[in-house]
């Protein structure tokens, strides 16, 4: 099989033929088996071995000069040093849950990869590494192992290696071990007196038992109080264009910038807060008024490394969490320093028992009549910590409004998701590197994304030259706010067309025959509608909605039903419609 790609750099093609496999010893301090941790059952929860990140993938460092044997022995090291590394999983079902087991020693293939005859360097190693990251990704593991690695070779050079990627499968890291992982190897290779294990770290089998502990669960149990309210005023759907449909096509546009590299780093230095909560401030600023929403509860990824046996821990321990994050009457400044205060509150709620929130999560979601969604609004991949503080630096403002004419905006197909719209930071030094990811371009096409994207630039580029106002923040987005029909209304934080609704209502009790209203005898979201032998209480009703509710992701269900034998000839009027055989909200 062969791979090939191109750089933007260079345009210079790199075909990748597959060559040998190196078998790799590793020996660690121990075996063991134990329960998963937190971290590992949030991800096991909804992972399949089909899934899109199943495995992350990432190139790993390597010097000028490296040969295959010096990544064999850093590889060799590295499984042993971090026993996620070398960790199978085994099922559980109904009764058993499910167990992580580490191999004490064993053997890892290196795959190595030639890029044919010619000259290569280090200025091919991104094409390189992104055909190697291709690879991996087109050819996978049968034997499934936790890490699998690859080098691109130069064979006209001594079989030097030009590049290094592997693939890992989520259950043993998350974005930030890898970060780790990254670095350790990069130091390994550099300096072959540190190719040890070294003393035993935190592993993954200690923080399952740490986790078990009286006290930690007590912990779990107080930040599933507190997402709890949260939960109950999150949004159905924050964002979609009006009058959108699903089409079942999902992409991701992304901004590289490096105006808006240069804009956060002056905005850094004068608010003394982290670059990546400034990019989300705007992001939210912009989202905010396009949506025409004045708070914004959003989900979240909280890193969980705040404590100290935790920072150099290499497992998942990122978790959702919700941030609220008040838009309304603060300028840019004041809402950077409030953004990194509430994403700073809301990541301290990060560890907890994924099913029960989950349970939780449902009970609200009936009670509420929607679905809540908690896969991330923002997630920052840069390894800049959020209380991070960014020093001054020597450019003017003008220099960063000349950078403009060098932003791009390239587009790419992804995945299907489930949030209609969500952001991506990968990058922030040099050149800002920002993701719009939409989850269904019917409702959030790619139009949308670019231009809430080129928003959020503008507005982190006017704040270079100074704070913005919040009187000026509109202007300067230049974004009007979304407006949909005239039935369009605010009820539960939620943004409804009634026509959405209506569609979600006919669809669930079909054949019968429904009417909603905006309102409804004194009672917002009122769904009249005809009885049959399935559906002749507002608890069926309700149930039958809710059963409905993931094909239309912007409705919300009903807030009252009234069941009646027959539908009158204008179901429009209200005061047409039979006396009701019952009525209630069907939520009991």
């Amino acid at each position: 099989m062969s791979t090939d790609t191109e750089t933007g750099q260079r345009r210079r093609r790199v075909r990748l033929t597959p060559m040998r496999s190196i078998p790799v010893e590793f020996s660690g301090e121990r075996a063991g088996e134990g329960l998963l941790t937190l971290g590992q059952l949030d991800i096991y929860a909804w992972m399949t071995p089909d899934d899109a990140y199943a495995f992350l993938r990432a190139e790993l460092p390597v010097p000028s000069v490296v040969s295959i044997d010096d990544v064999a022995e850093a590889l060799a090291v590295l499984i042993s040093r971090y026993e996620s590394l070398r960790t199978t999983y085994v099922p559980g079902d109904v009764s058993v849950e499910p167990r992580q087991r580490v191999a004490a020693a064993g053997v890892q293939l290196l795959e190595v990869c030639s890029l044919g005859a010619g000259q290569w360097g280090p200025r091919d190693r991104p094409a390189a590494a992104e055909a190697l990251i291709r690879w991996l990704r087109e050819s996978p593991d049968p034997a499934r192992c936790p890490v699998r690695v690859a080098v691109a070779i130069a064979p006209d050079a001594g079989d030097r290696v030009i590049a290094c990627a592997a693939a890992f499968t989520h259950l043993a890291v998350d974005h930030g071990a890898i970060g780790i992982l990254k670095r350790d190897f990069a130091g390994l290779l550099d300096d072959p007196a540190r190719r040890w294990v070294g003393p035993a770290s935190h592993q993954p089998l200690d923080q399952a038992e740490l986790e078990a502990t009286p006290a930690e669960r007590l912990r779990g149990e107080a930040a599933l109080d507190q997402l709890r309210e949260r939960i109950r005023r999150m949004p159905r759907c924050l964002y979609a264009v009006p009058g959108g449909r699903t089409s079942g096509g999902s992409l991701a546009v992304e901004l590289s910038s490096v105006a808006a590299a240069m804009a956060v780093r002056r905005v850094a230095a004068r608010t003394r807060t982290s670059r990546p909560s400034m990019v989300l401030a705007a992001i939210c600023a912009v989202i905010a008024r396009r949506a025409n929403y004045p708070e914004l509860v959003l989900p979240q990824v909280s890193s969980n490394r705040f404590e100290h046996h935790l920072v150099n821990y290499v497992g998942p321990l990122a978790q959702g969490t919700i941030a609220t994050v008040q838009i309304a009457g603060k300028s840019f400044d004041e809402l950077v320093g409030h953004t990194w205060t509430t994403v700073m509150e809301a990541n301290r709620l990060g560890r907890y028992d994924t099913a029960k929130r989950d349970a939780m999560a449902e009970l609200i979601g009936h009670e509420r009549g929607l679905r809540p969604n908690h896969d991330p609004f923002f997630n920052s991949l840069v390894a800049e910590s959020w209380s991070g503080l960014t020093a001054g630096v020597g450019f003017q403002p003008e220099e960063i409004d000349v950078a403009l004419a060098r932003t791009e905006l390239r587009w790419r197909p992804m995945p299907d998701a489930r949030a209609p719209i969500r952001f991506t930071l990968n990058q922030i030094d040099g050149c800002l590197r920002l993701d719009a990811w939409s989850g269904d371009t019917g409702l959030v096409p790619r139009a949308e994304l670019e231009s809430v994207l080129l928003a959020t630039e503008r507005l982190l580029v006017a704040a270079a030259h100074g704070d913005v106002p919040g009187s000026r923040m509109s202007e300067i987005i230049g974004l009007e706010p979304l407006t949909g029909t005239p039935d369009r209304i605010l009820i539960d934080h939620c943004w409804v067309d009634v026509a959405d609704v209506q569609r979600l209502t006919d669809d669930a009790i079909a054949p019968a025959a429904a009417y909603v209203f905006a309102s409804a005898g004194g009672r917002p979201l009122v769904a009249h509608l005809t009885a049959t032998d399935t559906v002749h209480t507002p608890e069926q009703a309700h149930a039958r909605c809710m059963a409905a509710l993931t094909r239309h992701p912007t409705a919300i269900t009903p807030r009252h039903y009234v069941i009646c034998r027959t539908a009158p000839s204008d179901p429009a009027d209200p005061a047409a419609w039979p006396a009701p055989l019952a009525t209630g909200t069907g939520r009991a």
